[in-house]
């Protein structure tokens, strides 16, 4: 089993969760195989952007309803 696989078999959660988990660690993996550390870099930015925006949407949704 290469390293890859082992870190995938500790990644833990249910559900959904366990699969973007898994998700975001194959897209790691697969950036580092592209372009090293720097690609990974990247993929992280991109990924917590990606979470801010869909924070703030939920926040502005919050605000609407009170």
């Amino acid at each position: 089993m290469n390293h890859k696989e082992q870190v995938k078999g500790k990644i833990t959660g249910k559900g959904n969760e366990l699969d973007r988990r898994k998700d975001l660690w194959s897209k790691i993996d697969n950036a580092y195989e592209r372009g090293g550390e720097g690609t990974i870099k990247s993929v992280l930015i991109e990924h917590s952007n990606s979470i801010t925006m869909e924070f703030d949407k939920l926040l502005k949704q919050l605000r609407e309803k009170l």
